[in-house]
Parts: C-alpha cells; sequence; structure tokens
C-alpha cells in the first residue's frame, strides 16, 4: 500500500510538471471606460483531456493569490460567468492560447486575474501562479510639481519635474502632450517633463493629456516659479512729442515674481541725478522746460532689483510763444538800457549841482574887456586938487571874455581899467 502511494504521487508530480501558464505582462494599467487584454498561454499533459478554461478574480475577502477560486469572470460555461463580466469578455479560444480582452473597464476591475484549467479528474486542475494585476486609471488628467527642496518656493536655477498622471496609476502606452499657457510644447511627448534649472520664462501654467485626445486633460497649475524684475522699461503715454502745457504720465513696467513691491523715479539734469518719485507712475501735469531731461525708475521686489533703459524726455515750445518770448525779452532789455541812460543823466545832474554848491557865494559879474569900470570906494572931504597928488592906481588885467558882444575897436583890449583903491592923506 506504502508503495501504491508512491507511485500515485510520482504520476502526479509527473503530471503536474507539464501543466503551465504564462502572462504577460504581469501589471496592466489601462483607463477607464476603454479595452485591456490578458495576454496568456498554457500548457497540459498530452494524456489529459480538457473539460474546463476560465479566468476569475479572488472576491476581497479571499487570498489574492489564486489559492481560493472567486467569482469568474470567464468560463468555457457562459452560464456560469459572473453577472458583473456578462457580454465584457472575449476569450481567444485557441490552442493552449488563453488570452482575454475585457471591455469597458471601471474601477470595480482593479485586482488580480488567474487563469484556470481543469481536466475530468479532480487532480487535472492547475492555476496560473502570479496572474496579471490590473489598475485602472481614473480621470482627469492631473499635474504635480516636484522640486529637490520640499516645501518652499522654487527659484531661478532650481530643478523641477512636472508629472502627468491619473488617480491609481498611469497610462505609458501612449504618446503624451503638454501645453505651457496653452500653447503646445512639441518636444514634451512623455508623462514627465523635466526641467533641470527653470528660469523666468518657464513661469506660466501647465496641463497635460494624451495626443490621441481619448482621455481628458488635465487642469492648468502654475508653475510659480521666483525671480528679480525683468525688462524693467518705461512707458510715456502719450507717446511722441510733449508740447508745452500738456501733461504726461511715464509708467514703470517689468515681469517679477513676486510682484513689484518698490518702485524708484530719477531725473538726470546737467549730469546731476536726483529723485523725483516713489509710485509706479510718474505724471507731469503741465509739462515745461523745467522737466527736459532723462528718465529712468528702479523696480524692486524681494528677490532683486533692475533699473529700467534710460527714455530723454524734451518739451517743446509752439512757435507762436517762442515769438512772444523772444519780443517779450527784446522789449525788457530795452527798457533796461533806457533806465541806465536815465540813471546816468541824473547822476550826472546831481555831480554838477554838488560841485555849484563847493564855489563862493558872491562872485564879481563878468565883465568885457571893452567896458571901463570905475568904482569910487571912498570920497575925502578935502579939495580934488589935493586927492590927485595921493591917489593909487592898480592895474588889472582881465583873461579874455567870453562874452559874445562884438568888440568895437581894437583898441579896447589894451584898455586899462583903474580901479580907486584906497586915499591916503600924506
Amino acid at each position: 500500500m506504502f508503495y501504491i502511494s508512491i507511485l500515485l504521487h510520482l504520476l502526479e508530480s509527473a503530471a503536474a510538471a507539464s501543466w503551465s501558464v504564462s502572462y504577460h505582462p504581469k501589471s496592466i494599467c489601462v483607463f477607464e471606460r476603454s479595452s485591456v487584454d490578458f495576454s496568456c498561454t498554457f500548457d497540459y499533459p498530452s494524456n489529459r483531456r480538457l473539460e474546463t478554461t476560465k479566468w476569475f478574480k479572488p472576491e476581497a475577502h479571499q487570498k489574492q493569490d489564486g489559492s481560493q477560486v472567486g467569482i469568474s469572470v470567464y468560463h468555457s460555461t457562459p452560464a456560469k460567468i459572473h453577472q458583473l463580466y456578462k457580454n465584457r469578455t472575449t476569450y481567444a479560444n485557441q490552442d493552449k492560447n488563453c488570452s482575454l480582452q475585457l471591455q469597458n473597464v471601471s474601477k470595480s476591475d482593479i485586482g488580480k486575474y488567474f487563469f484556470r484549467i481543469e481536466a475530468y479528474y479532480y487532480f487535472d486542475r492547475y492555476t496560473g501562479p502570479g496572474g496579471i494585476n490590473l489598475n485602472v486609471a481614473v480621470l482627469p488628467f492631473r499635474v504635480t510639481v516636484k522640486t529637490q527642496k520640499a516645501n518652499e518656493h522654487i527659484h531661478e536655477g532650481d530643478a523641477v519635474t512636472l508629472t502627468c498622471s491619473t488617480e491609481n496609476c498611469t497610462p505609458k502606452q501612449e504618446p503624451f502632450v503638454w501645453f505651457k499657457n496653452q500653447h503646445l510644447i512639441p518636444e514634451a511627448t512623455d508623462n514627465v517633463l523635466q526641467i533641470s534649472s527653470v528660469t523666468h520664462q518657464d513661469f506660466g501654467n501647465y496641463s497635460c493629456g494624451l495626443k490621441s485626445g481619448s482621455a481628458t486633460s488635465a487642469d492648468e497649475i502654475s508653475l510659480d516659479v521666483r525671480y528679480s524684475p525683468k525688462n524693467v522699461e518705461i512707458v510715456r503715454l502719450p507717446s511722441g512729442k510733449i508740447q508745452e502745457g500738456n501733461s504726461l504720465t511715464l509708467i514703470c513696467m517689468g515681469n517679477a515674481n513676486p510682484a513689484v513691491t518698490n518702485y524708484t523715479w530719477f531725473m538726470i539734469k546737467e549730469a546731476n541725478v536726483s529723485y523725483i518719485g516713489s509710485d509706479r507712475e510718474f505724471s507731469i501735469k503741465s509739462a515745461s522746460q523745467k522737466d527736459d531731461g532723462q528718465y529712468f525708475c528702479t523696480a524692486k521686489n524681494d528677490m532683486g532689483s533692475q533699473n529700467s533703459t534710460v527714455i530723454a524726455l524734451e518739451v517743446e515750445v509752439p512757435t507762436s510763444n517762442r515769438n512772444f518770448l523772444l519780443t517779450a525779452t527784446a522789449l525788457f532789455l530795452f527798457l533796461m538800457a533806457v533806465l541806465l541812460v536815465l540813471f546816468g543823466v541824473i547822476m550826472r545832474r546831481k555831480q554838477f549841482t554838488s560841485k555849484k554848491k563847493q564855489q563862493p557865494t558872491e562872485q564879481r559879474p563878468a565883465v568885457t574887456i571893452t567896458e571901463e569900470i570905475y568904482e569910487n570906494l571912498r570920497k575925502s572931504s578935502e579939495s580934488e586938487e589935493n586927492l590927485a597928488t595921493h591917489v593909487t592906481y592898480a592895474d588889472l588885467r582881465l583873461p579874455p571874455s567870453t562874452s559874445e558882444r562884438p568888440l568895437q575897436n581894437s583898441q579896447e583890449c589894451d584898455s586899462v581899467i583903474y580901479s580907486l583903491l584906497s586915499y591916503n592923506k600924506d
């Protein structure tokens, strides 16, 4: 009896050695509402007659290693197929080809699937070990961002990985597409988009999807790259030439993340740089020539700052105003000249008057050469005969007369004017 048991065991071992099932692949991820193919081949002893072929899925409370037969996904006897899988499977039905197609996949189909063959005798039953693991990708797509720095902001120069995925798993058998700000990125065809060193140009909204368009695209996600102000420039409103008296607004603009928190305005005039404002906009209500000069602004955030390019501003004066200014200037200069002349005349008169006051108050009247002047200074009581012997004469020589009266004769030039100066009794 002992020998018979050993013989039967050896026979079973020899028979079992020829039973086999091969799966490919061992794990599959597909989109829900799509179809999946379980590729499968099998073998069995040639001296056996197969009675049943079936695919089964262990239920949640059963062991998932195939040792416990669960619900029938496919059965060679159609009446035994579970209600959840009726009219959803297609069996290859070829010699030693056990491939199965499952349509309209849903989340409830997630799990392991095994192929089992059964012969006439009870011990001639075999389940392919391992089975095929089915996972279902639940739409829509979603984009996740990973960086080397955990829970920190992304700065320029950081390495960034964007992954296009779905719930549970992500099928990779179909090409993907990526979009930045709704514009296609041609070189990105995988579900992973890697940026080795991000710049401010990588800042934007990203989304992904399948190239075939058979699945829902992901919602956009913002790649928040922080950087200092870039491309700072001045926008002038209105543009073009500015006339005197008109208003003008200068706007400091640039790209930055986070947004610019501080603006500073400067004016360059005659090699001097002066601070003129601290708002994003600098306004001139009524432009004049004093506003002529060069202007630039500085934009600053937490990451750094940048100066704008310098722009030149020249205020034009209308022709009528220019002529008026020239006329007014000429008139002013003329009036100044007249005032200076009048001032000079007045000063000369004052000087002449002061000199005149400094001269003696009693002056003899001017006497012409032609006139004989006799002056009796004092008369004595004595007789005129005695007076003649005691008279003293003085010879007076007068300068040439400035009078315009005509000379009566030429001898008048030598006339002598005698004046009785004193009388002496002795």
